[in-house]
Formats: structure tokens, C-alpha cells, sequence
């Protein structure tokens, strides 16, 4: 019986030593390290992070802005402008594009699948701080009037402007650093005629 004793001890006594030592390996490796001064004669040199990195040579930034003029006959005139707000240049082959969607509510952009390519304009270097303007126009069909408040109107179009690169590739860390402001849309609600 004391044999059992010992052997019942030593084995808790392991599983205890066990876990502590995994809760002392698992605190090591999240520890934080302190830097320390380099001495006189020690030269250390870091490497800064990618994104630190492009913040420090600068990054591009193209931003886009819409704005549409709705005539008496059905006519939408589209203005759109592509800025460099970033803090360099920007030099890729890109393109900006306005899409045109339909929708007859309830039924959704998607649901109707009408998507309609209006205009293209090609570009490779915007400088920073400068801009460009996008400018094409839109003749609905069937326009009868612009829908005014209640009733919002039987059709809709969904005008959006889209800057990209031009082989529709995903930016890579340090080519455009602001993309949630490469679209811009524009959503105008009219009545269409039915026969």
C-alpha cells in the first residue's frame, strides 16, 4: 500500500511539473520583448515592417468622385474625377470605368441583371495631388419622368465609377494604399413608361 502511495505521488507530482511547464513555455513565447540599447561599439539595424515601409517612401492613393445631372428629357450627364490623394505618385496601367445597373423594384440589381459598360478611360501616372476628369452621358429609354419622393418611381439606374489596374489584378501592399475609395455610385429612380 505504500508503494501505491508513492507511485499515486510521484505521478501527480509529474502531471503538476508537466503543466507547469507548458504554462511557463506558452508565457515565454508571448513575452515581450524590451529593446535594448545598443553600446557605443554595436550597430543594430531593424527592418521596418512592409506596411511601415510604404508609408515611409509614400503610397499612392487614387480616390474617385461621381456626380450626375438629370435633364428634363431622360438624359443623365456623368462627372466623374480620379485623384491621386496620396503621398506619391502613382504609375501603373489602370483604367477608369462608369457602369450603368437597372432595377425594377422590388427586384434588385442582380435580379435583373441588366449591367451596361458606359465609358473607359485608360491612364498610367497620376501625380500626387493631381487629378482627372471622367465624363460621359447616359439617354434612358422609355423615360417618362424623375421619380420625386413617394412614389419613388417604377425603374432605377445605378451609375457607378470604378478605378483599377487595366488587367484587373488586386493592388499589392504599396501600389494604391486607400482602396475602400476606388468606386464611387450614384442611384436616381425615375418612371418609366409602360405600354
Amino acid at each position: 500500500m505504500i508503494a501505491f502511495k508513492h507511485v499515486k505521488t510521484t505521478l501527480g507530482l509529474v502531471i503538476v511539473l508537466v503543466v507547469a511547464c507548458c504554462i511557463f513555455v506558452e508565457g515565454v513565447s508571448r513575452a515581450e520583448l524590451k529593446p535594448v540599447a545598443p553600446s557605443s561599439h554595436m550597430q543594430i539595424q531593424e527592418k521596418p515592417p512592409a506596411s511601415a515601409a510604404a508609408t515611409l517612401k509614400g503610397c499612392p492613393d487614387l480616390k474617385v468622385g461621381l456626380k450626375v445631372v438629370k435633364s428634363g428629357n431622360g438624359l443623365v450627364i456623368l462627372s466623374g474625377t480620379v485623384s491621386n490623394v496620396g503621398s506619391a505618385d502613382y504609375d501603373l496601367p489602370s483604367e477608369a470605368k462608369v457602369f450603368m445597373n437597372l432595377s425594377y423594384p422590388p427586384k434588385t440589381y442582380v435580379q435583373i441583371g441588366v449591367v451596361e459598360q458606359l465609358c473607359t478611360k485608360a491612364f498610367t501616372s497620376v501625380k500626387k495631388g493631381a487629378s482627372f476628369p471622367v465624363n460621359c452621358s447616359f439617354q434612358i429609354p422609355d423615360f417618362d419622368s424623375w421619380a420625386a419622393g413617394a412614389p419613388p418611381g417604377n425603374a432605377k439606374r445605378l451609375f457607378t465609377l470604378f478605378v483599377g489596374k487595366e488587367n484587373t489584378a488586386p493592388f499589392t501592399a504599396g501600389e494604391e494604399c486607400g482602396q475602400n475609395n476606388n468606386s464611387k455610385w450614384v442611384e436616381v429612380p425615375y418612371q418609366e413608361k409602360r405600354p
